[in-house]
């Protein structure tokens, strides 16, 4: 009897030991809903604030592209003269002796103005005394050379101002801002080139003014010795 009150409790020991140890291994996992959408708003805004990013970065990109680069301005007018003036005084002499070299078409316009300013003929030239001669082509050379400049000058000048026309008249063409600084920047070289040129020019016509100066010294300085030696013929001799 007693043992069977034994073995009866056993088994219901046993029989609720593994109740609980099934209870146990029977649960399931809990998931948070909030969690899960506070972590799919989070991917969402991480999303938006990535497509910006890209899109301010393309922005920038574009930005650069359009600020640096070559445009191809330095291309325009390439064939303009522009320094078609001599830069020194033995470039000078050198178009005057009609070896203009790289100043070719200004020392036969030169000659050309030479010859048509010219009243004297060759013959009746070299019947006149030596100094009389040199004093003649002296004055003739410093006539036709300021001539010539003004006449390069005038026709160069107006020919740049056409082009700088021409350049200003591009701006519109240009499609982003490098283009327009490239352009702007152009036209200010053309302007600056132009200034040096009337400077040149300037300067030339100082040296043939001084030229001229140094004719009328020099016949000043002949008339004198010729009324010393008139003189000097009348002066009693000593003896």
């Amino acid at each position: 009897m007693q043992l069977n009150k034994a073995i009866r409790s056993a088994f219901i020991g046993i029989g609720a030991g593994l109740l609980a140890s099934g209870a146990s291994h029977a649960q399931f996992a809990v998931i948070d809903a909030a969690s899960v959408a506070q972590l799919a708003e989070q991917s969402g805004r991480l999303a938006q604030e990535l497509a910006t990013a890209r899109a301010q970065l393309l922005q920038l990109q574009t930005q650069y592209q359009s600020m640096t680069g070559s445009r191809g301005m330095q291309n325009l007018l390439a064939g303009s003269v522009r320094n078609y003036l001599p830069g020194s005084s033995e470039q000078l002499s050198a178009v005057q002796a009609g070896e203009g070299g790289m100043y070719g078409s200004l020392a036969r316009a030169y000659a050309g103005n030479l010859q048509n300013n010219a009243v004297l003929t060759s013959a009746e030239l070299n019947a006149l005394p030596a100094d009389a001669r040199a004093e003649v082509q002296a004055q003739r050379a410093a006539v036709a050379m300021r001539q010539t400049l003004a006449q390069q000058a005038l026709a160069t000048t107006s020919a740049r101002f056409g082009a700088l026309q021409q350049l200003i008249n591009a701006l519109p063409s240009a499609t982003d801002t490098k283009g327009v600084l490239d352009l702007q920047a152009r036209i200010g070289a053309e302007q600056g080139m132009l200034l040096n040129e009337q400077n040149k020019l300037q300067t030339l016509f100082q040296m043939s003014v001084s030229q001229d100066q140094l004719l009328s010294q020099r016949e000043q300085e002949q008339i004198l010795a010729a009324q010393g030696q008139f003189i000097g013929r009348f002066e009693p001799t000593p003896r």
